[in-house]
């Protein structure tokens, strides 16, 4: 953390916020959610929020990837893992992605699933919480600027196409799930009990393979691909 007297964690003061919110996400409250309770917060803080609200798949993908980001100190996407996955993607399409994803992101839970902000908050030393109090937590954690560091995998597909990933990555019967049932959003994390079920009653078979490359026990040339 940083010790300077005008500054708390990584963040200067007055700072200056980029908050991407969908207001799809979860049961439809994000940008209800936010005004209520984390818009406060951060004006205490001395957080200035420029709100951008999306309006359709990929509209922050494209909103990171354009925008001249020097202007906001850190980027806070209130929505669940999916707006945070646009983002950072986003970012890595930049011809200046290497200096841009040094820029610091904030994930605020406003979706079904909020994993990387139930992880967070369990890191920081938090008891176990959901909904409202997973959000006043993490806000917290903005507002004193506190971080840490994430990695991120890269994932090719046959196509050509590259994907970044925070959390991991799901193939088949997962991932059917998830988008399938995006057309329940609005039950909140009850849409991925529902969705399971309704894949499983239509169950459909999946074929792969995976490749691997072995760890070596010392340092040569690496073996091929086993499949």
């Amino acid at each position: 953390l940083s010790s300077a007297g005008d500054s708390y964690g990584v963040l200067p003061r007055p700072c200056r916020a980029l908050v991407l919110v969908n207001p799809q996400s979860g049961a439809g409250r994000a940008l209800e959610d936010f005004q209520a309770v984390v818009q406060p917060m951060l004006a205490e803080a001395d957080i200035a929020a420029t709100v951008f609200i999306t309006e359709r798949a990929h509209h922050a993908q494209e909103k990171v990837r354009d925008e001249d980001l020097s202007q906001w100190d850190t980027l806070v996407i209130m929505s669940g893992d999916g707006l945070l996955h646009e983002v950072v993607n986003g970012l890595m399409e930049r011809p200046d992605w290497a200096d841009a994803m040094k820029k610091p992101l904030c994930i605020l839970p406003g979706g079904s699933g909020n994993a990387l902000a139930a992880s967070i908050n369990y890191y920081a030393g938090n008891d176990h919480v959901a909904k409202k109090k997973l959000l006043t937590n993490c806000t917290f954690i903005l507002c004193k600027g506190l971080h840490t560091q994430m990695d991120l995998v890269s994932l090719s597909t046959a196509s050509g196409k590259r994907l970044f990933s925070f959390l991991g990555f799901g193939w088949g019967f997962i991932s059917d799930v998830d988008i399938d049932s995006e057309k329940y959003r609005r039950l909140g994390n009850a849409r991925f009990t529902l969705g399971t079920l309704q894949c499983l009653a239509k169950l459909r078979v999946y074929q792969g393979r995976l490749s691997y490359l072995p760890a070596l026990p010392e340092q040569g040339t690496p073996p091929a691909p086993r499949d």
